[in-house]
């Protein structure tokens, strides 16, 4: 099935992401440029501004969130809206008034990657630099923020009044990773986001706990500067009351995004509030597929064998003829 290459496809760029890059003791003329870096900020929402190139198309869920959209006389049953409104609450998103789309964007990733597009961290430049040069000359090199126990911090200061950030003003990064591999003639890139723990007193704390990014990118066209196109990415989010999710898209090829929310709760679909959730959205034929199941375990385990095989009952396993909501939506013409 479609959706299960994808997910191969996505596992590969896991690995090589953790497996494709140089030894840090080998004699590679490259070497690892990560430093730590703390900024402070006005604002880390995100939001279009006028005369200036558009951020929010470059946004993790931009393309997800409107592409939920159902097409002129299709029942959606509800779900994009239930949907956007957990995104909304995820991402820090304000959707716009038709709820269609949104206006502006709050979250760790998304601001990571416009700051890094921005060019205004010296250090980030070095590492993409770094990787433009190793695909150039045709050797690996590894930009690695745990090698070199660096950390990133930026915080936000335009609310506080001077007094100390809170727990969603101080956002600190543990990993930020640029590899690149001449042979595949790609790049890859990975971050993670811990939130800090909120005071025992706050009665609104922050809904994810952590989150990652990874993604690979063609080398040979890699840029130092601005946004890079992705060809493939994934991001997991940990939350602390509705559970988890994660996101993988594929820009290239197929076209699709795949949405999965386990653990979660306060959606309903068909009827029933599951706990695992998969939404497929293919670009290419303009449509959404969601699936969904409850107590269901990803695997069924054989007692008898000590082996394990995937539980087609779970909604991260269940085919296009299993699905819960199908419908029609509308075009997302530069995912077409």
């Amino acid at each position: 099935m479609r959706h299960s290459c994808f997910f191969a496809a996505v596992s590969l760029l896991a690995v090589l992401l953790a497996g494709c890059g140089p030894d840090s003791s080998s004699d590679s003329n490259f070497r690892n440029p990560a430093e730590s870096v703390s900024l402070s900020f006005e604002s880390f929402e995100l939001s279009n501004e006028e005369g200036l190139p558009e951020v929010l198309p470059q946004t993790i869920f931009y393309d997800f969130y409107r592409g939920l959209e159902p097409a002129d006389g299709e029942d959606d049953q509800g779900v994009a809206a239930q949907l956007r409104e957990r995104l909304d609450l995820l991402m820090g998103l304000t959707p716009t008034d038709d709820r269609s789309s949104y206006t502006s964007a709050r979250n760790p990733l998304d601001f990571l990657h416009h700051v890094i597009a921005s060019n205004q961290v010296d250090n980030f430049n070095q590492g993409r630099r770094l990787m433009r040069d190793s695909i150039t000359e045709g050797e690996g090199a590894r930009y690695n923020t745990p090698d070199k126990d660096a950390l990133i911090r930026f915080t936000e200061i335009g609310n506080n009044n001077g007094e100390e950030p809170g727990a969603d003003e101080r956002w600190v990064y543990t990993l930020l990773d640029w590899t690149s591999n001449p042979q595949m003639n790609k790049v890859f890139r990975a971050a993670q986001f811990i939130a800090r723990e909120p005071d025992a007193e706050d009665s609104n704390p922050p809904e994810v706990r952590s989150a990652i990014w990874s993604g690979r990118f063609d080398g040979p066209e890699f840029d130092m500067s601005g946004y890079n196109e992705v060809e493939f990415s994934s991001t997991s989010l940990t939350g602390r009351e509705f559970g988890n999710a994660e996101l993988r898209q594929e820009f290239i090829g197929n076209k699709s995004d795949t949405l999965s929310l386990t653990q979660t709760s306060g959606i309903t679909i068909a009827g029933e509030t599951p706990d695992c959730i998969r939404v497929d959205i293919d670009y290419v034929d303009a449509d959404v597929r969601v699936f969904t199941s409850t107590g269901e375990p990803p695997n069924n385990e054989n007692e008898d064998t000590g082996t394990s095989s995937p539980n087609p009952a779970h909604c991260g396993n269940q085919q296009n003829d299993e699905e819960a909501v199908f419908y029609e939506s509308v075009v997302i013409e530069q995912r077409q």
